[in-house]
């Protein structure tokens, strides 16, 4: 029946889930409540990279059949220095922008940055120093490796 929630309670209890997440996550991070939908969309793909007790597989592997990792992920709201492409920097202009982690890009593996000191507030890059806590304090960096 339409307006009754009470009947679709598997809905309604992943909706609460989610709207769980969101608090938290706008909870712990000094970023404005208006970013509340990029903060959904994560929370939503973090929900999909992760097992149930019912099903043994994720959504994401039953989707494309592949394992998934989350090696990739950082913490919602977390300081970062983006170098975004540019082709038509100067020589003494700044090559980083200070930004904060808001997500991640649909179909690359690039992520999202909210730049609040920046023209364009939002920008998609796979170049950014991921900061460990707002102070700018510990730098945590993708570990790589090197082959001789």
């Amino acid at each position: 029946m339409p307006d009754t929630p009470q009947q679709n309670g598997v809905a309604e209890r992943c909706n609460c889930t989610l709207m769980e997440m969101v608090r938290c996550m706008l909870g712990n991070s000094t970023l404005s409540v208006l970013l509340w939908g990029e903060a959904l969309k994560v929370a939503a793909y973090i929900l999909n990279h992760m097992s149930s007790k019912f099903v043994m597989k994720t959504p994401y592997e039953l989707l494309t059949g592949k394992r998934p990792t989350l090696k990739h992920s950082r913490v919602w709201g977390c300081k970062a220095e983006v170098r975004p492409y540019n082709p038509e920097i100067k020589e003494l202009d700044p090559k980083t922008i200070s930004s904060y982690f808001i997500g991640y890009s649909v179909g690359s593996r690039r992520c999202r940055f909210y730049c609040p000191n920046h023209t364009t507030r939002t920008i998609e890059s796979d170049r950014a120093i991921y900061f460990k806590d707002d102070s700018g304090g510990d730098v945590a960096m993708q570990p790589r490796t090197v082959e001789f």
